[in-house]
């Protein structure tokens, strides 16, 4: 299965990532990217697992941290929209578009 992740992905994460880093440390900054790594393994194994939020895309909660990954999935490939905080805007990302 082929993951194909929308450019503004570095950002999303990034930006949580410095959240996580200054608050909790770096240890704690390693679990939520590790976490978001486990969960894009599992949406890549069983993507039609996840319900659909809006329209095409699927949505798939982080268990310890609350983000939430939207994704569509077609039978080779995943993309990644938006991974974003649960307080986002529920129109956040919903703009991106593949390419």
């Amino acid at each position: 299965m082929e993951i194909i992740y929308h450019r503004l992905i570095k950002n999303d994460i990034g930006s949580a990532l410095k959240y996580y880093d200054s608050e909790g440390g770096k240890k704690l900054g390693d679990r939520f990217f590790e976490e978001v790594e486990m969960t894009i393994t599992k949406i890549s194994k069983h993507p039609t697992r996840y319900h659909f939020i809006e329209g095409y895309l699927r949505r798939a909660r982080l268990k310890k941290f609350p983000y939430h990954i939207l994704f569509e999935a077609s039978e080779h490939t995943i993309w990644i929209a938006v991974i974003r905080h649960d307080k986002r805007h529920p129109s956040f990302g919903l703009n991106r578009k593949l390419r």
